[in-house]
């Protein structure tokens, strides 16, 4: 029974957070949990491998319809993610403190509300050098989080490439790729002490890689960017009050 739930969660989730550049692991996390998976050895790392999962099927299709951004901008994020991943995973500190929670909780709702705004929340164009260094640091900062607590920072690379001056598809396309890498050097330096069955892995891996497949597809074909910035600040409150319901 608990692998058919896994099933279907992932189904869900993969299927919204494909189309808003993100693989869900920050919902994924919890519902595990709440499933009666252990945290730290079970939660954790079947979220890591299904947001994996989730972000290279929905980052394939966003590639092939043109929503991924030049490689210059994409790098300097992919990377800092994919090393500092394994670093927070190293740390391993479920990070269960409720003020954390609520402050992760009202983040997200201001992410939410930014990319919602656009533009307009930023008068002057960002350079280069500007995109490399806040791409260093936001990755870093990223991937340290998701290898700690296991939740993908999908949200904030998208608000970022916003900010940036890329359209909403165009960043949620461009979020799923630099998210996957580190989504899976997170869940390989989790493995070793994960004691979740193979039977939910092989599940949650494939509902993953139908629903992103479906949510990409249907993001990328019938959404325009008003439509993904309204889903995307819509996910994001949703997430919040789950937070913090958890919080307290």
């Amino acid at each position: 029974m608990q692998v058919l739930w896994v099933t279907l969660t992932g189904l869900a989730v993969s299927f919204v957070f494909s189309m808003v550049g993100s693989g869900g692991s920050q919902v994924m996390v919890p519902v595990l949990f709440w499933l009666g998976l252990p945290f730290k050895s079970g939660a954790i790392p079947l979220a890591l491998l299904e947001s994996a999962v989730t972000c290279f099927s929905a980052g394939a299709v966003y590639a092939k319809k043109g929503l991924v951004v030049s490689r210059s901008t994409v790098l300097p994020f992919a990377i800092s993610v994919l090393v500092a991943a394994p670093i927070g995973a190293l740390v391993n500190f479920t990070a269960k403190s409720n003020v954390l929670m609520i402050i992760f909780a009202f983040s997200n709702m201001l992410v939410g509300i930014g990319v919602l705004k656009g533009q307009g929340l930023v008068k002057h164009s960002f350079s280069r050098r500007g995109v490399l260094t806040l791409g260093i640091i936001l990755g870093f900062g990223v991937g340290f989080v998701l290898g700690m607590i296991g939740r993908d920072g999908g949200p904030f690379v998208v608000f970022v490439l916003v900010l940036m001056g890329f359209e909403a598809k165009e960043a949620a396309g461009t979020s799923t790729l630099i998210i996957a890498a580190g989504c899976l050097a997170a869940f390989l330096t989790h493995l070793p002490k994960a004691t979740v069955s193979w039977e939910a892995m092989l599940a949650g891996s494939l509902a993953c890689l139908v629903g992103s497949q479906l949510g990409s597809r249907l993001m990328s074909e019938r959404l325009n960017s008003k439509s993904v910035q309204i889903l995307f600040a819509s996910v994001m409150f949703v997430v919040g009050v789950i937070i913090l319901i958890q919080a307290f």
